[in-house]
């Protein structure tokens, strides 16, 4: 990826993981894309830090520890698997390592790696729930094996821990199969269906499962029979898709795609403010009832990953306009330098966002701080137009409230240096401003 760079181990760590410890480290070889820096990441109010790819060592996951060795290596175990089912991957643990620094765990493989900036962690789901946690743990496992019958094995193992025993698989998977996306498991579906197979489930269990599990009886994988081996190689995304159903379904971890698809993240916030009866009457139309309390927060307006922008921070809510089902809300700063509005759109489930009709300024004033607002505003500006992930916060406690996916600009095409350069005699004229001021 163009602008990344793999640098050594020793050149990669930095603070606070050059620092003493204690560290526990697990050593990993993931299938999916890992970042090249460092990454820090508060997970369920734990502290995990990213070894990045190196040329010449594992990358892993890394934390200072205060509990017992086993438990420090299942915390981490728990955390690498919800983050191998968010990158629908897998991850196998090489080796744990550790103590007063974070050793590097050496390795031959200089070249072919998958590599990123950082991990998204947008939908990054919060998996509490033991049966959840051994689901995505099995997941991890079936999509880090590169042994074909021992990953079908585990993929079947999820369908056992989600669905249940007995008869409930058999009776779940005629109708789950309906509902799976075109891709290599609907082409194991077709192929099985064009060979004469008509009982799915019998077919996975007894050909599948059982046959892997067991050496006595028929069928038996033999692992030096290629037919064995090429028949659960076609057939094994059709039990893994069948597992990441049965994870969301039962078990209410969703995807990242079922996230991104249903877009609930873009208004939750805002609902859980507003309440539920008042969400469901602006959606059936209803007009909000004078004298309605609402107790809005100040807010910050944020861009995932750039600013801070000054000018956003600590907007307080002057407006609240219902416009059918949907809410204008209009928020502003304390000095009424500058007003932003956007639309929440209930029935949607849309944050309704135009930077060039949602972001108000007052005249210049000939002071430095319009000077610096201005600035901030064009670099604020750039950012958006570049792909920026918008982020509504609470001031006081920055939680999330709301956030959207990155702006695509659409019948525009922007001219960042001029942006630039625009913000640039800003920053000048706000010194030249504060200069004067002092004489």
């Amino acid at each position: 990826m163009l602008g990344l760079e793999i640098l050594e181990y020793k050149d990669a760590l930095i603070e606070p993981l050059d620092q003493p410890g204690p560290w526990t480290v697990a050593y990993i070889d993931p299938s999916t894309a890992w970042p090249v820096r460092v990454q820090r990441i508060v997970y369920l109010g734990d502290e995990y830090w990213v070894i990045p790819i190196t040329s010449d060592a594992y990358p892993g996951i890394a934390v200072r520890n205060a509990d017992s060795d086993n438990a420090t290596k299942e915390r981490i175990l728990r955390f690498l698997s919800v983050l191998s089912w968010l990158e629908r991957g897998g991850a196998t643990v090489v080796s744990f390592g550790g103590g007063s620094y974070p050793l590097a765990f050496k390795r031959e493989k200089k070249h072919g790696f998958s590599i990123r900036d950082e991990i998204d962690l947008r939908y990054l789901p919060e998996v509490t729930d033991a049966k959840a946690q051994l689901a995505l743990a099995l997941m991890r496992e079936g999509r880090g094996l590169s042994h074909v019958a021992y990953s079908f094995l585990s993929f079947y193992r999820v369908l056992e821990v989600a669905v249940g025993r007995g008869q409930a698989i058999p009776k779940w998977i005629p109708q789950a199969v309906k509902r799976l996306s075109n891709g290599r498991g609907k082409d194991a579906l077709n192929d099985l269906a064009t060979a004469g197979v008509t009982d799915i489930p019998q077919h996975l269990y007894i050909s599948g499962r059982c046959a892997i599990a067991h050496a006595s009886g028929s069928p038996i994988i033999d692992p030096d029979n290629p037919s064995d081996t090429g028949r659960l190689y076609k057939e094994r995304p059709l039990v893994e898709e069948l597992a990441e159903l049965a994870i969301e379904e039962f078990l209410g971890v969703q995807t990242a795609r079922t996230v991104y698809r249903e877009h609930l993240y873009e208004l939750a916030g805002f609902k859980r403010i507003f309440g539920q009866k008042l969400v469901d009457d602006i959606l059936a139309g209803n007009a909000i009832p004078a004298g309605t309390n609402v107790d809005i927060p100040a807010i910050s307006f944020q861009l995932h990953g750039k600013g801070p922008f000054e000018v956003f921070e600590n907007l307080k809510p002057v407006n609240i306009a219902q416009e059918g089902n949907k809410v204008r809300m209009e928020f502003e700063r304390e000095d009424g330098r500058l007003r932003i509005k956007f639309y929440l759109n209930f029935a949607d489930e849309r944050l309704e966002f135009e930077i060039h009709d949602g972001v108000f300024g007052v005249p210049d004033d000939d002071s430095p701080i319009y000077a610096r607002h201005k600035a901030e505003t064009l670099e604020f500006l750039a950012a958006y137009y570049g792909n920026g992930q918008l982020r509504i916060v609470d001031y006081e406690t920055s939680e999330l409230i709301a956030r959207k996916d990155e702006f695509i600009p659409l019948n525009v095409i922007p001219d960042y240096s001029q942006i630039e350069k625009d913000a640039e005699f800003w920053r000048k004229i706000e010194k030249s401003r504060t200069e004067l001021r002092k004489q």
